[in-house]
């Protein structure tokens, strides 16, 4: 049951709506950056049309932030408030996809959850969640104006360069192999490697040589609900299942597969094959735009 610090909540947007919902997914060890005048703060100074605001987190930590809300963010707490915010236990994902189909590894479970993230609305019965979602890693701080969601439908997609050493070149860090084999299913990248809706085109490699490095795991992605919702499909159709996290964890299981799982890289290849209309991609430099 979602735990709200402002129990007031906007109406749902219309379906074109340029306005954004951010999501965070948060643990206590966060918090200094989180509430301080630091991560929060940013967001709401330097991200344009934020409706509402909410974190998700384990039941125990919701105590620790209810109180930091209440010394930083007083002005956020109540029915005045100009932006809602709240909490919502993670419980509904632990029990219901970690519990029964675990992780491809454990820290795999947190980037499974973000692409769950629209269950807020569909399953949650948190209706008023819009079209638009930013998920937001919760120590992550902003410098730079942004507007996430233009008028005519494009997104802003932002690029990180110098991630790595050799950045141009694909490292054992970039999720090359996970990223392009979710959307197959059993026959496997190397069975057929044009079938693929996810390609990654991040680094060079002999299938993409002028690769220009620039990467996409930058603490952020807005997701809309459409596109996701169109991953999720094209995931369950290919390996036969109900959820992303259940392809997720059975795809882990062949070589094929195996990579590091990075959420925001699969939704950033899946919009780039399938909805370039949409991409309006800019860079950024962390430790001048941001901080995660």
């Amino acid at each position: 049951t979602p735990l709200s610090v402002n129990t007031t909540l906007p109406p749902p947007p219309p379906i074109n709506s340029t306005s954004i919902d951010i999501v965070s997914l948060t643990v206590k060890s966060d918090f200094f950056i989180l509430f301080n005048k630091t991560a929060i703060t940013s967001w709401i100074a330097y991200i344009q049309n934020i409706r509402s605001i909410t974190f998700i987190g384990p039941p125990d930590d919701y105590s620790l932030f209810q109180r930091n809300m209440h010394i930083h963010y007083p002005h956020l707490i109540g029915d005045e408030s100009v932006i809602p915010v709240r909490w919502v236990n993670e419980t509904h994902w632990m029990s219901g996809y970690k519990k029964k189909y675990r992780c491809p590894y454990p820290s795999a479970c947190q980037q499974l959850m973000k692409l769950h993230v629209f269950d807020v609305r569909t399953k949650l019965g948190m209706q008023d969640i819009g079209n638009n979602v930013l998920i937001l890693d919760s120590d992550t701080v902003w410098s730079r104006n942004v507007t996430f969601v233009h008028p005519n439908n494009t997104v802003n997609y932002f690029e990180i360069y110098g991630m790595y050493e050799n950045s141009t070149e694909c490292t054992g860090r970039d999720p090359v192999r996970f990223t392009e084999a979710i959307t197959v299913g059993f026959d496997g990248i190397d069975a057929n490697k044009n079938a693929t809706k996810t390609p990654y085109t991040a680094c060079r490699r002999p299938e993409y040589p002028e690769a220009t490095g620039a990467r996409h795991i930058a603490h952020h992605m807005l997701f809309q609900y459409d596109v996701m919702m169109d991953l999720h499909d094209r995931i369950q159709k290919a390996w036969g299942v109900e959820t992303v996290w259940q392809a997720a964890t059975l795809c882990y299981r062949f070589d094929f597969c195996r990579s590091r799982v990075a959420e925001y890289e699969l939704y950033h290849a899946f919009v780039s094959e399938n909805y370039p209309e949409r991409m309006h991609s800019e860079t950024l430099i962390e430790g001048v735009n941001f901080m995660g």
